[in-house]
């Protein structure tokens, strides 16, 4: 249906070879350097290729230099020093490996790249491009900054990339075929960057509080496909309490549940509600609300109606709880051991490594039983790698990013996975085996990847904060607004 999963087996494959990184030298082997440029035809008989390896041919560009455009804030993601970590280690490991297997030269532009710093970061990609100017030989970037730029015309279409093979596990299915209308892709999501990863949004519980009321970790109710959106909110009510007795809910209490808005909206879609979906032709269209849409909104309403709910955007929140945005203000709440459960991306988790209480990590809950899978959305700040159109020869650009991409997925995201979350995040056994759901049931919603141009992925987040419950009538106003935005985007991509 929505998900874009990883297969199991190739992800389980991959992570075993993430115990030889910890001992990885910077400058690989010589028997590195011959797998890593044998086509699949020439693999001699006794030997096995990885599966997950990328098939390019041997290929020398001659000392070429290639230069990428890079966010600061994720710099490290391309450019990393053997300075000890593991994940930079494989960074540093990455670069230098294709460097000599292809001869190749990489030049690594940086530049602030957040929301906030969004409209330079733009400026900087269009007027260089519409200009001709060819600064950029990759544009990479967070999705919901860079993939907005395609409607004005300055990337290559990558739907059919020479060398991109999207049946290999590194390239995100479910990102690509979101991204994709009227047959057109303006951006790559794979494994040549952990925030495909890092992204993911879990739920957080506290172990200390857990262990005080001598209530079970939901860990069995993960296992038994029993983790649902009913059971989280039941759950949640059992810690809400009045702490310092005055009668109102203030940052001195503890709540079942604290989130921001984009704590919240992962619910959209762990619950399968998708806001578009596509008729019988293939083509998208607002399919908003269903039935099904309906009840999920509501319920998660009538919770965050409640004092087991806290908003830390929300005044209560901000007047006792310190930190200068969202994220901070969650993050201490969170380690004050104010809420049971919060919710965010695996990055923001990493920094509650230094809490005091111990924490558990799970997936999204589903929206029942009858649920299928678990779906783990990817939020909208994922990475992204778009070609501008000043590029004469794009295929050189896609060769590269396919190696990056397999190189990636076989050595990074392993590093990332088993040795800064596994290894340093997760505080048992239990937790390590729900990040194997988690990665294994990302998804990557169309209402995400167009956050900017269709301005409907915080639906949920709207809806609760309007305090008026009834979505049907909530959204009738915002219907012809967001029908006219998707006509626009689809008329744009047709050009």
């Amino acid at each position: 249906m929505l998900s874009v999963k990883r297969t199991l087996s190739a992800l389980l494959a991959s992570l075993m070879l993430a115990s030889t990184l910890a001992a990885c030298s910077s400058t690989p082997s010589d028997d590195t350097s011959d797998t890593d440029t044998t086509a699949a035809e020439e693999t001699t008989v006794g030997e096995t290729k990885n599966p997950n390896e990328d098939n390019l041919p041997e290929r020398d560009f001659k000392g070429e230099e290639f230069t990428f455009l890079v966010r600061t804030e994720l710099g490290y993601e391309f450019e990393a020093e053997d300075d000890g970590d593991v994940v930079n280690a494989a960074v540093y490991s990455r670069n230098l490996t294709l460097s000599e297997r292809f001869k190749v030269n990489f030049k690594y532009v940086q530049q602030p790249g957040v929301w906030t710093s969004r409209a330079t970061y733009s400026e900087l990609i269009t007027s260089t491009t519409l200009a001709g100017d060819d600064a950029f030989d990759i544009i990479t970037g967070q999705s919901n900054i860079v993939l907005p730029l395609a409607v004005q015309h300055v990337y290559h279409d990558l739907a059919n990339a020479e060398h991109v093979d999207f049946s290999k596990p590194y390239w995100k299915d479910g990102y690509h075929s979101n991204a994709t209308v009227n047959g057109r892709l303006y951006s790559l999501m794979g494994d040549y960057a952990v925030s495909t990863i890092a992204d993911s949004n879990v739920v957080v519980f506290n172990m200390k509080l857990f262990d005080n009321n001598k209530i079970e970790y939901p860990y069995q109710l993960v296992k038994d496909g029993k983790w649902t959106l009913d059971t989280f909110i039941e759950l949640s009510a059992k810690f809400s309490r009045d702490v310092d007795g005055d009668g109102k809910m203030t940052a001195a209490d503890q709540f079942g549940y604290t989130a921001y808005n984009n704590g919240l909206n992962p619910f959209i879609y762990s619950t399968g509600c998708t806001i578009f979906d596509t008729d019988d032709s293939g083509k998208r269209i607002l399919n908003f609300p269903d039935e099904k849409e309906v009840n999920a909104f509501d319920r998660i309403f009538d919770f965050c109606a409640t004092s087991v709910f806290a908003n830390v955007d929300g005044a209560e929140i901000k007047a006792g709880i310190e930190g200068a945005n969202s994220s901070e203000r969650w993050a201490n709440t969170f380690k004050m051991n104010h809420s049971a459960f919060t919710s965010g991306r695996l990055k923001e988790v990493e920094g509650l490594r230094d809490m005091e209480s111990d924490f558990g990590i799970l997936p999204y809950p589903k929206y029942d039983e009858n649920q299928e899978d678990y779906i783990t959305s990817v939020l909208r700040t994922v990475t992204v790698a778009s070609l501008p159109i000043t590029v004469k020869e794009p295929e050189k650009c896609t060769f590269l990013l396919e190696a990056m991409a397999s190189y990636g997925f076989i050595n990074i995201i392993p590093a990332y996975y088993e040795f800064a979350l596994k290894g340093k995040v997760a505080r048992d056994a239990l937790t390590a085996e729900m990040l194997d759901i988690v990665a294994t049931t990302t998804y990557f919603a169309f209402s995400d990847v167009f956050y900017a141009e269709l301005g409907a992925s915080d639906m949920l987040t709207s809806y609760i904060l309007s305090g008026r419950k009834g979505l049907v009538s909530f959204f009738e106003a915002k219907k012809g607004t967001i029908e006219q935005k998707l006509a626009d985007l689809l008329k744009a991509y047709a050009e």
